[in-house]
C-alpha cells in the first residue's frame, strides 16, 4: 500500500526540517572532526591499524580541492542573507560554508536572530570600514572558491578581514604578497608607481597587527624613502619612536642637514615639550657630518645649551673639523657619531612556490591549492623654525646662501 502525501503535507514536513537544522545549527559550532568516545567506527581520518606514516605499501592518504565557488553569491541552497554596511552590499550566502572557513562567522551565525517569517532568510548584517566593505566580495569569494585576486590598492583592506574574520589562509597569502611589494622596492626592481606609496608603508610599520616580517621591512623602506617620507603629511604623523629609530639607523637615506632639519620639524608640528624626548632625538644627529659653518651658527646661538648630552655631541663635531686632518688625533674621532650612514645592503627577493600564482606589475591571483582552502626641494618647501641666516658653506669663491636651523627652546 502506498502512503499519498497532499502538497500541504509536504510543506509542513519541509517546514519542521527547517526548523530542526536550525536549531541544530544553533545549538552546534562548526570544527574538525573528532571521533567522539561513544562512536562504534573507526576513525577516518587517521590510518589503519595504528599506523603514524603513510610511508608503507598498504596505505595511503590522498586529498581532493575542494571548492564550493559555484555557490558564490548564489540563491542555489542558500539559507541566509549577508548585509554589508546598511545595504551597500549584500549577498546570498551559506552557513555551513561560512561556518566551516571561519569560527567568527560561525559563532555569529549561532546567535543570529531568525528570519520572521519561513518565507525570508536570515540576515548577517556587518559593519565594516569603507575600504573593506569595497572588498568584502573578494573575501567571501576567497571563502567560497579558495581563490583570490590580490592587488596593492586593497591587499592592505583584505588582510584586515581575514585577520578580523580569522581565516588564516587569506591572511598568509595578503602577507606573502605585501612582503613581496617591500621586498621588489628594496632590490631596486619595482618603480614607485608600482610599490606602496610611502605613506602606506609607514601605516604598515605603525599597524601593530603586522608580521615581524612585514613590519622589518617596511622600515627599511622608510630608511630608503626617508627624504620623500619627510615630505608628506604623514611626517608628523609618525610616533616618536619611529621618528628615533629612523634617525639612529646607518641606512637613512638622506644628507644629515635633511635629518637635521626634519627632525626639528617634527617636533616643532607635534609641540614637543618634553625635554626627554627632545634630547632623545637630537642624539641621533651625526653632527660631524654637518657643515662646519651650521656647526658655528649653532654654537654661535647657544641652540643646545639646555641639552648637555647633545652639547657635547655639538663639542666633539667642531673638534672633528678643527683637527680631523692631525693624524695624532685620528683615535679621538671614531664612533657611530662619525660614522657617515651608509646604503641599504642588496636585498634578493624570493619567489613562494606554495602558491598556484598569475601575476602582473601590480596585482597578483593565489590560488589556495592547500585548502583550496629625494634635500634641495625639501628644503625650499619645508616649513622651518629656527633661525634664518645666510653663511657660507663653500670653501672657494661661489657662494650660496643657506639657512641654518635651532630648535626652539621649550619652555620652562
Amino acid at each position: 500500500m502506498h502512503k499519498i502525501w497532499s502538497s500541504q503535507g509536504w510543506a509542513m514536513g519541509n517546514r519542521d526540517q527547517m526548523r530542526v537544522k536550525k536549531s541544530l545549527f544553533r545549538n552546534a559550532r562548526m570544527k574538525r572532526f573528532t571521533p567522539g568516545s561513544a562512536t562504534n567506527y573507526p576513525d577516518p581520518s587517521k590510518p589503519p591499524d595504528g599506523e603514524i606514516h603513510s610511508t608503507g605499501e598498504g596505505s595511503k592518504r590522498v586529498k581532493t580541492s575542494q571548492s564550493f565557488e559555484s555557490l558564490f553569491d548564489s540563491e542555489s541552497l542558500s539559507d541566509i542573507m549577508v548585509n554589508v554596511n546598511n545595504g551597500q552590499y549584500v549577498f546570498s550566502a551559506h552557513k555551513m560554508i561560512l561556518g566551516l572557513k571561519s569560527d567568527v562567522l560561525a559563532d555569529e551565525l549561532n546567535h543570529l536572530t531568525p528570519a520572521s517569517s519561513e518565507s525570508e532568510r536570515p540576515v548577517l548584517y556587518l559593519h565594516e570600514p569603507p575600504e573593506c566593505a569595497q572588498v568584502f566580495c573578494r573575501f567571501l569569494y576567497f571563502i567560497y572558491s579558495g581563490t583570490v585576486w590580490l592587488h596593492r590598492d586593497y591587499v592592505i583592506a583584505l588582510q584586515r578581514l581575514a585577520q578580523k574574520f580569522d581565516v588564516q589562509p587569506l591572511v598568509l597569502h595578503c602577507d606573502n604578497f605585501i612582503t613581496q611589494i617591500l621586498g621588489n622596492t628594496l632590490a631596486g626592481c619595482d618603480i614607485p608607481s608600482r610599490g606602496f606609496p610611502v605613506t602606506t608603508v609607514c601605516q604598515l610599520y605603525e599597524d601593530r597587527s603586522q608580521s615581524s616580517e612585514v613590519k622589518d621591512l617596511a622600515f627599511k623602506v622608510l630608511c630608503l624613502c626617508f627624504s620623500d617620507l619627510v615630505q608628506t603629511e604623514c611626517w608628523p604623523l609618525c610616533s616618536w619612536q619611529l621618528v628615533c629609530d629612523l634617525l639612529k639607523n646607518d641606512y637613512c637615506q638622506a644628507e644629515e642637514n635633511v635629518i637635521l632639519t626634519s627632525a626639528t620639524d617634527w617636533m616643532k608640528k607635534n609641540s614637543l615639550n618634553d625635554k626627554a624626548r627632545i634630547e632623545d632625538i637630537l642624539i641621533n644627529i651625526k653632527y660631524p657630518l654637518l657643515h662646519k659653518k651650521v656647526l658655528y651658527m649653532m654654537q654661535k646661538n647657544g641652540a643646545f645649551k639646555n641639552f648637555p648630552r647633545v652639547q657635547e655631541l655639538l663639542n666633539n663635531a667642531v673638534k672633528y673639523h678643527c683637527f680631523k686632518d692631525i693624524p695624532e688625533a685620528q683615535g679621538d674621532f671614531v664612533g657611530p657619531q662619525f660614522t657617515p650612514r651608509r646604503r641599504l645592503p642588496a636585498f634578493v627577493t624570493s619567489e613562494n612556490n606554495n602558491y598556484a600564482v598569475e601575476a602582473s606589475p601590480t596585482s597578483m591571483r593565489y590560488s589556495d591549492t592547500s585548502s583550496r582552502e629625494d634635500v634641495s626641494s625639501y628644503m625650499s618647501r619645508a616649513e622651518l623654525t629656527i633661525v634664518n641666516n645666510s653663511v657660507d658653506t663653500n670653501d672657494n669663491d661661489t657662494q650660496t646662501s643657506v639657512q641654518t636651523f635651532f630648535l626652539n627652546k621649550p619652555p620652562r
